[in-house]
């Protein structure tokens, strides 16, 4: 069944929303669900409509005119999208390849309604694996002497795929401004998450010889401030004193898996909303 998704944001009134349903309903829609959100602080709507198109008056071209004169009217930010126009995913990983490996299962098993053309990487340690999900590799190595050019290749690869959003698997590299925004609010990043933090290397490791409780991941989208971008997901565990950095490692993996491919569905789905650097997440 061919689905559209309407989201949207805008300054609070009354009637928003009986206007957007009215709307989706005169065009022949049938809305199967929809979530508002008030931000008290801004007064500002926050809304997500998932709608059938079963009996569309018009075109799409037709429905999309004349949604934008609504949006017009009441100052709305807005995107709408239709679950028949697949989404092309970019992914980058260097040597750890659990986060690459899962993405790849959920969306063999149909959890990930998109395309995987291709994945980058400054190794070649995930070539097989990628490979065998059908996905073309390649290897672009960077130095510090040549970053600005291996990103340019990446880019031009990336527009030549039609590539809408990335996801950083594990890729341990620091993206530069201009390719930042080349994907505003399009580039998911995994990073693991602690109480306290530990940055550079080895963290599980500094969190064992601290003897954290609390170990966990975050995700969220890549911005020029490192690890400090929109968060999207998060999910923490609870370690104690009988826990090896070696237990804190594979649990800390776990979590940084499920927590990710969270934030890539969410995406797919049209389910998050970016404002002044927070996420409206619906479920």
């Amino acid at each position: 069944m061919e689905t559209a998704v309407l989201k949207l944001h805008c300054p609070d009134r009354g009637g928003l929303v009986a206007c957007v349903s009215g709307f989706v309903f005169n065009h022949g829609g049938n809305i199967i669900a929809s979530h508002q959100h008030i931000e008290q602080l801004d007064n500002r709507l926050f809304m997500r409509v998932h709608f059938c198109l079963p009996d569309l008056n018009g075109s799409r071209e037709r429905l999309e005119s004349d949604f934008a004169a609504i949006a017009a009217e009441f100052e709305m930010v807005y995107e709408l999208t239709y679950s028949d126009v697949r989404k092309r995913m970019a992914i980058m990983v260097s040597k750890y390849d659990h986060c690459l490996h899962d993405l790849f299962f959920r969306h063999q098993y149909g959890e990930l309604h998109v395309d995987i053309p291709l994945v980058v990487s400054n190794h070649l340690d995930q070539k097989e694996i990628s490979e065998r999900f059908e996905a073309e590799y390649h290897h672009i190595p960077v130095r510090k002497d040549t970053k600005a050019e291996a990103e340019a290749q990446v880019l031009e690869l990336f527009a030549s795929n039609q590539i809408d959003f990335v996801v950083l698997a594990r890729y341990m590299q620091i993206l530069s401004p201009t390719f930042l925004n080349a994907y505003p609010n399009r580039i998911i990043n995994i990073h693991h998450g602690f109480l306290p933090a530990f940055k550079g290397a080895r963290p599980y490791h500094q969190a064992y010889e601290k003897g954290v409780k609390i170990i966990g991941a975050t995700s969220h989208y890549a911005t020029e401030d490192l690890d400090m971008g929109p968060i999207i997901s998060q999910e923490t565990v609870h370690v104690n004193h009988s826990h090896s950095a070696e237990d804190m490692l594979r649990m800390g993996r776990d979590v940084e898996k499920q927590v990710l491919a969270r934030a890539v569905k969410a995406h797919i789905e049209d389910k998050i909303m970016v404002y002044n650097n927070r996420t409206i997440v619906f479920d």
